[in-house]
């Protein structure tokens, strides 16, 4: 006997026959409708397929690694007390840095591959060190400011 499996559109999602009651998802409750083994397991890896990838979360936590290593972090942070957690201080520097490399005045190296990569291989090149300063002050001085009004 062929076993029976079910599609939600909604949930992008197949399910076991068994797993179903009255043809609903058990998720999101909407209608299903059934296929066969094959057309669920395409259906799921298609699925995948289009679903994103979180490659740009993964960039930018290497970029975070690259501009924070040797305790670069922690002294910019120290030099610019900016008045925010030290979490939300890297997370904001990383967005500035990959707007900046976006714009071109910055470049993340990377090695081409992590075997036999050296620390000096993940760098950042950047074309004006007192802008980078400036706009990574303007970041808190705009927090700050805003906090300020805020107690008042």
């Amino acid at each position: 006997m062929a076993k029976s499996y079910f599609w939600c559109v909604g949930c992008r999602r197949s399910f076991d026959a068994p797993d179903v009651v009255d043809e609903r998802c058990p998720l999101c409750g909407r209608a299903m409708q059934q296929v066969g083994w094959v057309s669920a397991f395409l259906r799921g890896v298609m699925a995948q397929e289009l679903v994103a990838s979180g490659l740009p979360s993964r960039h930018k936590a290497i970029i975070r690694m690259v501009w924070t290593a040797n305790g670069m972090g922690e002294r910019y942070y120290k030099a610019l007390a900016p008045g925010v957690p030290y979490g939300k201080f890297e997370s904001a520097v990383t967005e500035m840095v990959c707007r900046a490399a976006a714009d071109g005045w910055v470049r993340i190296v990377l090695p081409p591959s992590p075997i036999g990569a050296q620390d000096g291989d993940y760098r950042l090149e950047i074309d004006d060190e007192e802008r980078f300063i400036e706009e990574m002050a303007a970041l808190f001085e705009r927090a700050v400011g805003e906090a300020d009004q805020d107690r008042n």
